[in-house]
């Protein structure tokens, strides 16, 4: 069996993704630091809250310009309402935008009240304005088939303390409104493939995000300067910008951004009016039940999940490689963690296997690896290389 490397269109819809099974795949890439034990250990006592990202293994003199944060390196901070008036949330809208992308965030915000006093009016309760902002006035068809006139077009919108960046079609106009809000707002919120929108305009490089699961092998694939991560609800890219997962994953993180204007109990109140009984709202964005892989379910040739050790001069490291078919099983796609690290979801592209030869690569460790499946496909017996150097690597299959 031969898989290609071949280019997938981040246009396709996620119908399309769910038609072709791959709604649940789990894939993101960026090499995370792993410095030796003693400067890892140097590195806890002076509890340094963020961790620094370079290569996959590392090897002496090793360096990378660019050293995204971990989704802890951005501590959320308390956002400051304004002393009158409501905090004005701008979602955008395209043709063909995902509806629950921005229903759901409308609904939460819209729930997110005052206390109720005697004479008070909705208009006086009521703690968010919503409208919705793109290229022109003239009607949207969203997903579902839903017509939306919006209210507003990039050129007259009221300036936004919130913005939510819905999955959607794409546009010169939003990408300069994105990028103009990133330095002028509060809060600048994608919903699930949101995140692509955020990526090309150019705002997440160099950061953390995360975004659908079935579609983090072809973002990271596209945006190699931005850290995808997965099981994440949502995270914090930087004092601005949000990512969040998918449709759902939308309603946390506004509920997230409620309490941070205005803390637990108004945003607990919120949920409780939509009738709401998720509460991963309320963590730091972990997903609070994890996915499983997409390789968990396969065990022939090299697909399915593998451990090796590599013996490096820092010590030894445990690797975990996970392998699944993607995109209609026409090329092959996996990510790498590094056990007794603790640094995971490393994207390795391109993978061939030509049995019984497999051969991959991971960009961002500069490494490769040459292995030969064995007759009984339990093991690889192999090569790891790299920057040069080279040292055996075989993986065993490990049956989940």
């Amino acid at each position: 069996m031969t898989h290609k490397k071949q280019i997938v269109d981040e246009g396709l819809t996620r119908r399309r993704f769910i038609r072709a099974g791959t709604l649940n795949l789990r894939g993101t890439g960026f090499a995370a630091l792993m410095y030796p034990a003693s400067m890892y250990n140097k590195l806890k006592r002076l509890s340094i809250v963020f961790i620094v990202f370079i290569v996959f293994i590392s090897f002496p003199g090793l360096a990378y310009d660019q050293q995204p944060p971990s989704p802890s390196a951005v501590p959320s901070t308390k956002l400051v309402p304004p002393a009158h008036g409501k905090i004005p949330v701008a979602f955008i809208i395209g043709r063909g935008a995902e509806t629950i992308d921005f229903v759901g965030p409308w609904v939460a915000f819209q729930y997110a009240l005052r206390p109720v006093s005697a004479g008070m009016s909705m208009e006086e309760v009521e703690l968010f304005q919503l409208y919705t902002v793109a290229d022109s006035k003239d009607p949207v068809r969203v997903s579902g088939g839903m017509r939306i006139i919006p209210d507003y077009t990039y050129a007259d919108a009221p300036e936004p303390k919130v913005v939510v960046v819905p999955g959607t079609t794409r546009s010169p106009e939003m990408f300069d409104w994105i990028r103009k809000m990133t330095k002028r707002s509060d809060v600048v919120m994608s919903v699930c493939v949101g995140a692509y929108r955020l990526a090309e305009a150019g705002v997440l490089s160099g950061k953390t995000a995360t975004t659908n699961t079935g579609f983090y092998a072809d973002i990271q694939k596209k945006y190699p300067d931005v850290h995808f991560v997965r099981n994440m609800r949502w995270v914090q890219s930087d004092p601005v910008i949000f990512t969040s997962g998918a449709t759902g994953a939308g309603i946390d993180l506004a509920l997230h951004i409620v309490e941070l204007y205005f803390g637990r109990e108004v945003a607990a109140r919120a949920a409780g009016s939509m009738n709401y009984t998720g509460q991963d709202w309320k963590g730091d964005g972990t997903e609070s039940v994890k996915s499983p892989l997409p390789s968990d379910q396969f065990s022939t040739g090299v697909l399915g999940n593998w451990q090796g050790e590599v013996i490096t001069k820092e010590g030894p490291l445990q690797l975990a490689i996970h392998i699944w078919p993607y995109q209609n099983d026409k090329q092959l796609v996996g990510t790498a963690d590094v056990l007794n690290r603790d640094v995971r979801d490393i994207l390795i592209d391109p993978i061939a296997f030509n049995g019984p030869d497999l051969h991959f690569e991971i960009h961002l460790g500069k490494s490769t690896y040459d292995g030969k499946l064995n007759a009984q496909e339990t093991a690889i017996e192999g090569n790891w290389k790299q920057f040069g150097a080279s040292t055996p690597l075989v993986l065993k299959r490990v049956k989940k």
